[in-house]
């Protein structure tokens, strides 16, 4: 039997002779594990309930998600210790960097708030390195991540649907209706609502929001799996329905950073489409960054503002992102290795241009909350996952598993460029994890496929072609 019999773009055929040289066990936990996709599709739906859905336990305030990904993230830890067991498994950098970055999260929250920081970095960190560990070690056989994808696709059109009912109705509808059944209400959004305030309304119209947080979230979150359907099934209708739906949904969130997102992650998949045989194309990309970055923090006194103002963002939004910087910059360098803790106070009046305590910019509210050891390990976990490198050619990926691949280095990108200028959390700061996992678990389900059929191949009978 030849090797490249032994290439197998469909995978069914590599996965029968990894699960019999693995014998009966192997086969059972196989068996297993495709069980748990009813389980994690579950989990993405209770990902996006609404936060006024959640209850209280003690002092903790639980929502459907956090106590699925919790018990979910237990199955994964013992999925992992039976595949070190076998020798079943790859290490990928990210593997070992998300639980660091939930240790550090936990440590520098206690050191700064102390027992109330323990009990708030230990719910963020259940949802991060919780929800990674979950989607890296509990998805199933071959394709099991794209019928996933495939899912929330699907889910998002629901989403948005629900979305569009807040300019529709000419209020926050989601909220408002869960209000009304559980008493759930936020300050932070009553007051506003009564002034229209622009975080929820511009130009006189509310802003689409549904079971999310934010607008800005909602746009995002839009954003990611636009981005994932279009690259993954771009052949299909679904691709390009989701594509328009996610830009609908964008469109009335009426944040601008999304829709920056938008236009930078589907020209990436587009280049991506359009140069199939260029293998350097992302080293082109990543160098033309470099140059542009290089650029504008040696010649403009006010980068941040210079590159929000570049990429199309109205000059009040750029300067108000510069004065974020300018200002949470120090707080961060006073505090380096700590940060200020979740509920730390900053300085912000000092500043004219900022109205009140938020910091609009990922990388920074993390240095803030957990300092820049934190942030950096949160950085590298999300990055690390493609540092195998790129897998979409893998002749042991299906297409479709392979375009994945893709599609989520393109939404790890948009949320490392986005996060400058963008805080993200409640639902995306949990996706954030999903994606990273499901990047991950691709690139060792490319090398371990790769391991048996180069297995499978010394145990093939050169003339008669027969298996041992």
């Amino acid at each position: 039997m030849s090797r490249k019999s032994l290439e197998l773009n469909s995978g069914f055929e590599l996965t029968y002779l990894y699960d019999r040289r693995r014998g009966p066990v192997g086969r059972a936990a196989r068996a297993s594990r495709s069980g748990t996709e009813l389980y994690l599709k579950l989990l993405l739906v209770a990902i996006f309930l609404p936060e006024g859905l959640s209850f209280f336990v003690g002092d903790f305030r639980l929502s459907v998600s956090r106590v699925l990904i919790f018990a979910f993230s237990i199955a994964a830890i013992q999925q992992l210790a039976r595949r070190l067991s076998t020798g079943a498994v790859v290490c990928v950098p990210s593997d070992i960097l998300a639980p660091l970055a939930g240790v550090w999260m936990m440590l520098a929250a206690t050191v700064t708030d102390g027992l109330a920081g323990f009990k708030g970095a230990g719910i963020e960190t259940i949802e991060f390195t919780g929800a990674y560990l979950t989607f890296r070690f509990l998805l199933g056989p071959v394709d099991s991540s794209v019928r996933l994808a495939r899912f929330s696709c699907k889910l998002i059109i629901l989403i948005v649907g629900i979305a569009l009912l807040d300019p529709l109705s000419d209020k926050l509808f989601t909220y408002e209706f869960v209000k009304g059944i559980t008493g759930y209400a936020k300050l932070s959004y009553d007051g506003p609502l009564a002034m229209k305030a622009d975080t929820f309304y511009r130009d006189g119209v509310v802003r689409a929001m549904g079971p999310l947080e934010h607008s800005i979230l909602f746009g995002a979150v839009c954003v990611w799996f636009g981005i994932v359907a279009f690259t993954t099934f771009r052949h299909q209708v679904l691709g390009w329905g989701i594509a328009g739906i996610a830009l609908i949904g964008v469109w009335f969130s009426q944040a601008r950073s999304p829709l920056l997102g938008y236009v930078i992650g589907f020209a990436l998949a587009i280049f991506y489409a359009a140069s199939p045989r260029f293998t350097a194309r992302w080293k082109l990309v990543g160098l033309a960054v470099t140059v542009v970055l290089l650029t504008v923090f040696t010649f403009s006194g006010s980068p941040v503002a210079t590159l929000v103002r570049l990429s199309g963002v109205s000059p009040e939004a750029a300067w108000a992102r510069q004065a974020i910087w300018d200002t949470g910059g120090p707080v961060v360098l006073g505090s380096p290795i700590f940060g200020i803790g979740l509920n730390g106070d900053w300085n912000w009046q000092s500043h004219g241009a900022l109205v009140s305590s938020s910091v609009d910019a990922f990388w920074l509210a993390t240095a803030m909350s957990y300092g820049i050891p934190g942030s950096a390990l949160i950085l590298l976990t999300i990055a690390s996952a493609c540092w195998l490198g790129s897998i979409d050619k893998s002749p042991h990926l299906t297409p479709e598993e392979g375009r994945l691949s893709v599609a989520l280095g393109i939404v790890i990108t948009t949320i490392v460029l986005l996060g400058f200028m963008v805080h993200f959390w409640g639902i995306c700061w949990i996706l954030i994890a999903v994606f990273t996992g499901m990047r991950a678990n691709l690139a060792e389900a490319a090398i371990l496929r790769d391991r048996a059929a180069r297995a499978a191949q010394t145990m093939c009978d050169p003339i008669a072609g027969g298996i041992y």
